[in-house]
């Protein structure tokens, strides 16, 4: 146990020195962010569920006592308290029905695509969280996330103002009110799924992980998520506040599907001479062609 300790009170200082940096910083926020959950993932899939908890706890209370309460709430909400419930999911099992092939009883861990439904789940409650604490009314939302595109802003991408006419802000300025939970939400699923992933890979490697390696490509989202996803989609097109935070939850299922989707290429391509280049052409096409990954997503 004090060696969980010792890891736990670790990885909550990195984590939270990482996301301090991300809140502080400037032009370089990005790449501190995106590794802030990596060091509670490694404590969790290495150390077990109550090493992640001290460390989460840990991150928080250090940017609450030496930066600010805010700051430290945000880490909780955000990263500690979502990282931990995952970490938790990903740690649980049972006997399997069937034995293994020694004959042993083997255990049945916690399915891949549940976790990705769930996580799904979180990105778009963290996404309303974010549209609510902009405004609690859509009016109040609209006006604040147009603050975002500030004058000086708009100045310093377009100084001669060929590009950006007032008639053009303005319509920017809707797209973005609308588009804002649902990039928030699929930007938070893809770093939270993505250091999971790091995490797994390296405990792995080092012979310190708590379950087996999934097999993704048997990826599955349970179907009770496609009655979410297309009641979210349904009420994102509803004005108001009410279809701002749909939204959220509508982008962040539409990007579970899209790993759903790629899970059944990849599974469907295996043997393929030409598979490499039909996973390359994918992979850019969901990367620079937004049509191809709902095209995924179908699938």
């Amino acid at each position: 146990m004090p060696t969980q300790i010792l890891i736990g009170v670790g990885a909550g200082l990195v984590s939270a020195a990482l996301f301090a940096s991300a809140a502080l910083a400037g032009a370089f926020a990005g790449i501190p962010f995106y590794l802030a959950p990596l060091p509670l993932c490694l404590a969790g899939l290495g150390w077990g569920r109550a090493t992640v908890l001290i460390a989460a706890a840990t991150g928080a209370l250090l940017l609450a006592v030496v930066l600010s309460a805010p700051l430290g709430l945000a880490f909780g909400l955000t990263l500690g308290l979502p990282i931990v419930t995952l970490i938790h999911l990903l740690l649980l099992a049972r006997p399997a029905a069937v034995p293994n092939e020694e004959g042993a009883a083997a255990l049945e861990w916690y399915p891949p695509g549940r976790l990705v439904g769930w996580a799904a789940m979180m990105a778009g409650f963290l996404a309303g969280l974010l549209a609510l604490a902009l405004g609690p009314d859509v009016e109040t939302y609209r006006q604040q996330v147009g603050a975002l595109l500030s004058p000086e802003l708009i100045a310093a991408l377009d100084p001669d103002g060929n590009i950006f006419t007032p008639e053009t802000v303005e319509k920017l300025k809707v797209v973005l009110a609308k588009t804002l939970p649902a990039a928030f939400a699929v930007v938070w699923l893809i770093i939270v799924l993505f250091n999971l992933w790091v995490g797994g890979f390296i405990v792995e490697s080092s012979g310190r992980a708590l379950r087996p390696w999934p097999d993704l490509h048997a990826l599955e989202v349970p179907n009770a998520f496609v009655a979410v996803f297309a009641v979210a989609l349904a009420l994102s097109f509803l004005p108001g506040i009410v279809g701002v935070l749909a939204t959220g939850f509508a982008g962040a299922m539409l990007f579970a599907y899209v790993l759903q989707g790629l899970a059944v290429i990849h599974t469907y391509s295996l043997g393929m001479t030409m598979r490499p280049l039909l996973l390359v052409a994918v992979y850019l096409g969901i990367l620079f062609l937004g049509w191809v990954a709902i095209v995924v997503a179908i699938i």
